[in-house]
This record gives structure tokens, sequence and C-alpha cells, in this order.
């Protein structure tokens, strides 16, 4: 018997204020970008949900309600497939956040004094232990942090190729929220992540890279960061299979490594001199 019930959260198409254009300049919510999405949705986010060690949660992903119905049959035919995955329509952001309250709240049993809910993208892939180790991390406190800060990011190159960068940070998209079941609103009811940064409670974990944060053409946001990039990734613990895999771009590695010199250095120094 589970003190808690835990929900993950996606937004996959849901309209939102202020988004004209992806970070490359294309058009978010064609066509185009949904046959882009659904694809890349499908070989590497849904796979590494799938391999899971812990499939004792909920996924709740929330589409447009103008999804066409060549897509609505995907949506169809995954929740078939995998049926953790739950389809939500909604008609914007604002309604995604009062609606995922009103189906969480259906899904809580007697048992359950807390609600952990987590928001992830539906372009970023899981390691394995992701659920398990955000359940582990679990204390029953109000507005408790569950913060995995360790990650990496993958910036999608050609031909399958890749490089990868580790990514450690407190509060980021990853984080987890524990609510008591009978006051909760969810982690959406902060807008960014960082906000979480403020909260008195944290539960903790950075000892192993728990998501891979993916960085390609149709991104709203993500950008390729400085920090350091490595050359070997277990991609099975990702859900990935050898037909799959990214290849990591070895020379790319080596020149992006090389160009952060003088960022660390930068780095160095203002640490001395602070």
């Amino acid at each position: 018997m589970s003190q808690f019930v835990h929900v993950i959260m996606t937004r996959f198409n849901v309209p939102t204020k202020g988004w004209d254009e992806t970070r490359a300049g294309f058009k978010p919510l064609t066509e185009e970008w949904l046959d882009d999405r659904f694809k890349l949705f499908r070989t590497y986010v849904l796979p590494s949900y799938k391999n899971q060690t812990n499939q004792n949660y909920i996924w709740l992903t929330f589409f447009d309600v103008n999804t066409s119905e060549k897509f609505r049959k995907i949506i169809k035919e995954i929740e078939a497939e995998y049926p953790v995955f739950k389809a939500v329509f909604v008609e914007h952001f604002d309604e995604m956040k009062t609606k995922a309250v009103e189906v969480i709240s259906q899904l809580v049993a007697p048992e359950h004094q807390f609600v952990i809910t987590s928001e992830l993208d539906n372009d970023d892939m899981l390691h394995q232990d992701y659920v398990k180790t955000v359940q582990d991390h679990f204390k029953p406190v109000h507005d408790l942090v569950i913060d995995l800060r360790r990650g990496y990011q993958l910036t999608m190159l050609p031909d399958r190729k890749a490089i990868v960068k580790v990514y450690n940070a407190v509060a980021n998209p990853f984080v987890s929220l524990a609510e008591k079941a009978d006051n909760f609103k969810t982690v959406l009811k902060e807008r960014a992540h960082n906000s979480y940064r403020d909260y008195k409670e944290f539960s903790i974990e950075d000892s192993k890279e728990m998501y891979i944060q993916i960085v390609h053409q149709y991104n709203l946001m993500n950008t390729s960061f400085k920090h350091k990039a490595v050359s070997e990734v277990d991609f099975s613990k990702y859900g990935m299979t050898e037909n799959t895999r990214f290849t990591i771009d070895h020379a790319k590695t080596r020149r992006h490594n090389i160009s952060r010199i003088p960022f660390v250095m930068k780095l160095i120094l203002k640490k001395i001199f602070k």
C-alpha cells in the first residue's frame, strides 16, 4: 500500500501564448512539427518510460483539443500499447493546470496521503531508474522538492550522431514536487522550474545522470550548454537499442572541450578573486 500517487505530466502540443516559433525559427504545432515530434517521441521518449524499473506511476500527456484525427489515431495506439500513458485534451496551458488537478484528484485513493508530480517534456529521455529514484527520495513533507540534479544534454547531429554534455543544475526541468493529497496544486503551480530553488524542503539526488535533455531543431527554448562533453554514455539505460542509440561524435566532442578552456579559466579566476 503506497503512501502517495505519482503522476508525470507532459505537455505535448498544448497552445501557449507567445510561442510563435521554435529555437531554430520553425512554426510550432504545425503538421510538420507534429510529425517530427511524434517520431522523436515514439523512437526515444516512450521507450525510456517503458524501460522504467518502477512502473508504479501515471503519465498524463496533454494535447490540444484541435489535434487532428491523424494524430489522435497515433495517440490511441500509444495508449493501447502502454496503459500507463493517458491522454488528456485541453484548449490552452491554463486549462491544462486546472485539468491536471481535476484528473489527479480522481486518481487519489484513500490510502494516498501525498501526491508527487513531475512535469517532463515530450522530447526528453529518462534513465531507467528515474521514477524509482523520485519515489525513493519521497518524504512525508508538504511542498517537498525532489531534485534530481544530474543528467545529460544531447545535441542531435545528422546521421544519428550526437554531442553529449553533462548537466547539473538545481531545480532543473526534471524536478518533482510532493504535496499533501488534500491540498495539492501540482508542480505546475510555479511557472518556472527554477522558482523551486526558493523552497525550504529538498530531497536531493546528484550521484548519477537521471535523464537526457535533447536539443534539436524543433526545440522551443533549449540551447546547447558550454558544459563538459563526454565521450561515452550507456544509452541502453535510457531505453535505446542497437537500432536507435546515438554515436557520439568524438572529433566534435574534443573540439567542444578545447573551446571551453577560456570559459573554464574565467570561472576559476572569478572564484579565486571573488
